[in-house]
C-alpha cells in the first residue's frame, strides 16, 4: 500500500526498456502526479529499438534517483515485467508496493508480496492494464496526447497491430479509447511502423541485440530468445548468415523471433540443427537454411508458452 506522504518511482526491468515499458511508466507517473503524489518514471536501462524518437522527449524518464528520492525513502511501482531474477539487481523487492505486467508466472510470487498490488494477467499489452488505472480514477480525459500516443504504439507493438492471438476485447477497446485523443489516428500505426523499420534497419545489430531474453529450462527451445517487429522482414532476412555470425559468437544456444506486421506471419532463425527439429515439430514449420516461417504470427510470450503446453496452447 501506498501513502499519499510517500515518493514513487515507477520503473521496470533493468536490461532495456520497449515501448510498452516506457509508455507504461510514463503515463503511471502521468497519473499518479494528477493525483498530487510525488511520483517520477525513472530508469537507466537504455530504450530498444521500439521506442522510436518522435515519441519520447528527455524529460520524460529519470535517468537518475532525481533529488530527495533514494532506495531506502521510495516506494515501487514496476511496469512490463514481473520476473524477480530481472528485477532484483536494479529495484529493492521489499520496496515494491505495486506491480502491473502481463507476462504469466509470477502471480503467486506478488500476490504473496504485496496482494491486491500486483496486477498480472495475460493481456495484449500491460498499456492496458495501466489505462485501466485511469479509468478506475476517472481522469482518462485528463491524459495528455503525447502519453496516449506512447501507449498506442505500446498496444500496437504488443499485439502485432491488433492481430495476435493475445490480443483482449479490452486491448482493443482501449486502443480505440486512445485513438479518440490523437489527431492522426488512422495514420499513426503505418507511421509507427515506419519509423520502427528505419530504425532496425539503420543499426541492425544493436536492434537485434536490444530484445534478447533468457529462456530457462524450457524443453524445445534454445536459452536465448531475440525478438524483432518490423513492418517488412525482406531486408533483415536477406542478412540472414550475418546475424547468424552475431548471434553465434555471443550465445551457445539461440534463436531470433522475426515478426513481419505486413505479412501476418513470423520467420524463425536457429543456427541449431537440433534445436530446429524440436521447433519443426511443436510449430509445424521447416527449416531451409536456418530459417522457418510461420502461418501465424507468434509473440515470444507465445512461443514459450506453445513450447510449454503444445497443441493445448
Amino acid at each position: 500500500m501506498i501513502k499519499s506522504s510517500e515518493k514513487i518511482l515507477i520503473t521496470a526491468g533493468s536490461t532495456y526498456l520497449d515501448i510498452d515499458a516506457y509508455a507504461c511508466a510514463v503515463a503511471m507517473a502521468e497519473l499518479l502526479q494528477l493525483q498530487g503524489e510525488n511520483a517520477v518514471a525513472y530508469s537507466k536501462a537504455p530504450c530498444n529499438y521500439s521506442v522510436c524518437k518522435s515519441l519520447i522527449k528527455d524529460s520524460l524518464i529519470a535517468r537518475e534517483l532525481p533529488s530527495g528520492f533514494d532506495e531506502d525513502n521510495a516506494k515501487y511501482i514496476i511496469v512490463d515485467v514481473s520476473d524477480p531474477d530481472f528485477l532484483k539487481s536494479s529495484v529493492p523487492l521489499d520496496r515494491v508496493a505495486e506491480l502491473y505486467d502481463h507476462h504469466a508466472g509470477f502471480g503467486e510470487y506478488w500476490t504473496s508480496r504485496i496482494g491486491e498490488g500486483a496486477h498480472i494477467e495475460f493481456i495484449g499489452a500491460a498499456a492496458t492494464l495501466i489505462y485501466r488505472e485511469w479509468k478506475k480514477a476517472g481522469l482518462e480525459d485528463k491524459m495528455s496526447p503525447p502519453t496516449a500516443r506512447l501507449l498506442i504504439a505500446a498496444i500496437l507493438d504488443n499485439t502485432l497491430n491488433l492481430t495476435s492471438a493475445n490480443t483482449t476485447e479490452e486491448d482493443r477497446v482501449v486502443y480505440r479509447e486512445l485513438c479518440e485523443k490523437i489527431e492522426d489516428s488512422e495514420e499513426f500505426p503505418a507511421l509507427y511502423f515506419s519509423e520502427v523499420q528505419k530504425t532496425v534497419e539503420a543499426d541492425l545489430k544493436n536492434a537485434l541485440f536490444g530484445d534478447v531474453k533468457s529462456i530457462r529450462d524450457n524443453p524445445i527451445l534454445p536459452s536465448c530468445m531475440g525478438q524483432i517487429a518490423v513492418w517488412d522482414s525482406d531486408s533483415i532476412l536477406a542478412r540472414t548468415e550475418e546475424i547468424c555470425l552475431w548471434f553465434d559468437s555471443s550465445w551457445d544456444s539461440w534463436m531470433l523471433n522475426i515478426i513481419d506486421i505486413q505479412h501476418n506471419c513470423n520467420y524463425f532463425i536457429c543456427s541449431s540443427r537440433e534445436h530446429q527439429r524440436k521447433i519443426e515439430q511443436t510449430f509445424d514449420v521447416h527449416f531451409k537454411s536456418g530459417i522457418a516461417k510461420t502461418a501465424l504470427p507468434y509473440l515470444r510470450k507465445e512461443i514459450i508458452k506453445k513450447s510449454y503446453f503444445g497443441s493445448n496452447f
